[in-house]
């Protein structure tokens, strides 16, 4: 057996990431396979590739691979005879055998039917992914080192053409039409520039046609899930069970004991003795709270992660793996073993070097996701750079797991050119030959920056902005110009902003009044400027997708500007369209309508951060007076040392005019440059109340809070009551809204001073804190 790992050394020794076209020689005047709309030559393919599903390899792990792999070449047979007739109106025939010598049409000879007439491809690759394309005027031969490689050269040929998809369904395809189709001579032997390329969230038709696939990889949350160490043996062994606020959980393990990572290993073992495959996932299972012993953190080197405000915990985590992947790769030198390089652990390991049967695939979850990483102005996403090379410098095989969706809003068009555009070329020059994204179903958000990711993990030497003058010129057509201008200003919105949070409570300050209306002018102009019914259909969902998210921002600037009547009803409205375009462009994987839930992505994230202050919003609106604008300005301190409230921060009479000024419907804690601040911050505002009716209580409602908030007025401390008229000390509810009663503390007509202490409640990867909206002052209706 080859070890895997010198197979990634030859892989990486041979430039593959790089210059993947090199091999190209066209000559000659070209071979026509369709002239004048009728079929010039005709398919070639073994009929055992054509045969219908077999259910019984599928099912067997001894040859659900190479079941697969067959059906995977027969439907990329299926999509030639396809394409060739939307192209050019010919059809042409599929022989399941090879050609008779008085057939003078051109042969196309698919598989191991092209090996036996041309020879096989000079370029070999790990998992068998070489292929080859040979057009002269005796024949066509399309080959591969397997059959997924053979569907390869298929999609190879068709791209050759003219063929492209841009997203799933019939809108993502484009083939022109033309009545006579023919190739250039040639003979090229490739593959691909990185070893595995996996799109989810998308059907495997898709997936196909942009020849995604290649080497496996297993990197999800499985260490201690899996059954790697049994039950029975965490019970035996409670210390290697990690130690977590003072217990020992089997929830999480102890890296530093080596007698656990030889279990782990053994039942890695004894579970590829069972059944082997390829590739083995050692991430640990989500959550950020780690074996806190003394053997762990002296593992730790002293290397400050700032998103976490923790010690990165790298070194011990790479240690354990390496400890493994040592006593794993003796028995099975070719087994891959990778994991997530993420939270506390996504930073390079400083003194540790991974086995070479280790692939890091690091993951930007705690990183800001508007900016490039190539962007010294971003104070968080510009860490990934040298976080990547310092990865490159310890692992030269490595995996990225980029989010291709804005984490906990994901409706807002979000082109992710900029992005993509800097970022893809530098990770492929920077060791990343596993192209790994996590992605849902956002086409309509995220089409421009799918593109260009989906492209260039085939074609990794791409040059981005070519292939977007592609993608718009080819997709858009006559509304081209306007639709690249219209993703063009949404762009610059998330990468020009020094807003970098991951969620929506930043999108006050990043989409502007005058950021929407230039995008509603441009896509306007779009709509005016189609001419086929196809492009009418693609701007359409571009219109769909801005008309939902102008409803959204009308609700964020309705709750900002006091009028709070219409909240519910836009809600619902909001739900409503968002559900309906889920179900509409479920086939073309848009607007966030995933496979495991009835109800969209969207819209869950829509209840979750937003909803709540919407509809109790409404209800002041409905059932309350409001008595003064909603309260917006803000001075605000960090209450680093926590001495607070014993220096008197909440004090009426506290000089406060050195502080800094912020909009809570605007700044979010990242805009404020507390990004990696898990502490208090004191929000002091003064106001005039106006004169209320008398024996009616007074409420201060605070619309959205990040966890937490305890309020003072004119220095009087106010608790919280609960519906069930319980007190506490402060209110507690993330992305939730609260109402105090402040009848007692206040003297109508006069000024009263406000101080809130606000807190974060969860990590910074939202980037929100303290107060996430305004503040009203409402009172009950007079009877």
């Amino acid at each position: 057996m080859r070890n895997t790992a010198i197979v990634v050394a030859i892989f990486v020794s041979l430039g593959m990431g790089r210059a993947v076209r090199a091999d190209h020689r066209p000559s000659g005047a070209g071979v026509a396979i369709v002239v004048d709309g009728k079929a010039n030559a005709a398919i070639h393919v073994a009929a055992e590739v054509m045969a219908p599903d077999n259910e019984v390899a599928r099912k067997s792990p001894a040859s659900r691979d190479q079941e697969i792999q067959r059906a995977r070449l027969r439907e990329s047979v299926k999509d030639m005879v396809y394409c060739l007739e939307k192209m050019s109106g010919a059809q042409l025939q599929v022989a399941t055998a090879a050609p008779v010598d008085n057939d003078r049409r051109i042969p196309i000879l698919i598989g191991d039917l092209a090996v036996n007439a041309f020879g096989p491809p000079s370029k070999k690759s790990p998992r068998k992914q070489g292929w080859r394309m040979v057009v002269s005027k005796k024949g066509i031969g399309l080959m591969g080192e397997s059959a997924e490689a053979a569907s390869y050269a298929i999609y190879e040929l068709l791209e050759q053409i003219g063929c492209r998809w841009y997203m799933p369904g019939d809108m993502g395809e484009v083939i022109h039409q033309k009545t006579t189709v023919a190739l250039a001579e040639c003979d090229v032997s490739d593959a691909p520039a990185t070893l595995g390329r996996v799109l989810a969230g998308v059907d495997d038709v898709f997936k196909r046609r942009i020849r995604q696939g290649g080497m496996p990889l297993a990197f999800g949350h499985a260490l201690e899930i899996s059954h790697y160490v049994s039950k029975e043996q965490l019970q035996a062994h409670p210390e290697w069970c990690g130690l977590i606020n003072g217990k020992r959980s089997p929830q999480r393990f102890c890296w530093a004991n080596a007698d656990l990572a030889a279990a782990v290993a053994d039942g890695i073992i004894a579970q590829l003795d069972k059944q082997y495959v390829p590739t083995v996932s050692l991430s640990p299972d989500d959550g950020a709270d780690f074996c806190e012993c003394e053997q762990c953190k002296a593992l730790d080197a002293n290397d400050l992660d700032p998103t976490t405000g923790t010690i990165s915990i790298t070194d011990r985590f790479v240690q354990f793996c390496n400890r493994i992947a040592e006593r794993v790769t003796k028995k099975y030198p070719d087994v891959l073993l990778g994991f997530l390089a993420y939270m506390q652990y996504t930073r390079p390991p400083v003194r540790e070097k991974p086995h070479p049967n280790l692939v890091p695939v690091i993951a930007p979850m705690t990183y800001c996701r508007a900016h490039s990483m190539l962007q010294p102005d971003c104070p968080s996403r510009s860490l990934m750079r040298p976080i990547m090379e310092g990865w490159h410098r310890k692992a030269r095989v490595l995996g990225y797991y980029n989010y291709m969706f804005h984490l906990a809003e994901v409706t807002a068009p979000y082109p992710m050119m900029k992005q993509m555009s800097d970022e893809l070329p530098f990770l492929y020059a920077n060791g990343v030959h596993f192209w790994l994204p996590e992605t849902m179903s956002n086409f309509d958000s995220v089409l421009p920056g799918l593109v260009l990711a989906n492209r260039m993990s085939w074609h990794t030497a791409a040059k981005p902005n070519e292939v977007l003058d592609e993608f718009f010129a080819g997709f858009y057509g006559a509304a081209a110009a306007p639709m690249r201008r219209y993703g063009e200003i949404f762009d610059d919105a998330w990468t020009k902003v020094p807003e970098h949070a991951g969620c929506g409570f930043g999108y006050g300050r990043r989409f502007t009044p005058s950021v929407m209306k230039a995008t509603r002018t441009a896509l306007d102009e779009a709509i005016a400027a189609c001419k086929t019914d196809m492009e009418r259909r693609r701007v359409k969902m571009q219109d769909d997708a801005l008309k939902q998210f102008e409803l959204f921002m009308k609700l964020r600037r309705d709750l900002f500007e006091g009028r709070l009547d219409g909240l519910a009803a836009d809600s619902a409205r909001w739900l409503e369209q968002q559900q309906r375009l889920g179900n509409e462009y479920e086939s073309r994987s848009a607007f966030s309508k995933m496979p495991w839930a009835p109800e969209t992505v969207g819209a869950r994230y829509f209840k979750a951060f937003f909803d709540a202050a919407y509809q109790d919003g409404a209800r002041i609106a409905r059932d309350c007076v409001v008595i003064a604008p909603p309260l917006r300005q803000w001075r605000h301190q960090a209450d680093k040392d926590k001495k607070g409230e014993s220096l008197g921060w909440q004090k009426p009479d506290f000089d406060d005019a050195n502080w800094k000024t912020t909009d809570p419907c605007l700044d979010t804690w990242f805009a404020l440059g507390l990004d990696a601040y898990y502490g208090t911050v004191f929000y002091r505002a003064r106001l005039k109340l106006p004169a209320v009716s008398a024996g009616k209580k007074t409420h201060l409602w605070i619309s959205s809070t990040d966890g937490s908030a305890k309020v003072f007025v004119n220095g009087r401390h106010i608790p919280y009551v609960n519906e069930k008229g319980e007190p506490s000390n402060e209110f507690a509810g993330f992305c939730q809204p609260a109402s105090f009663e402040i009848t007692s503390a206040i003297k109508p007509s006069d000024e009263i001073q406000i101080t809130i202490i606000g807190a974060r409640a969860v990590l910074n990867e939202l980037g929100a804190g303290g107060l996430m909206g305004p503040i009203y002052f409402y009172q009950e209706k007079p009877r």
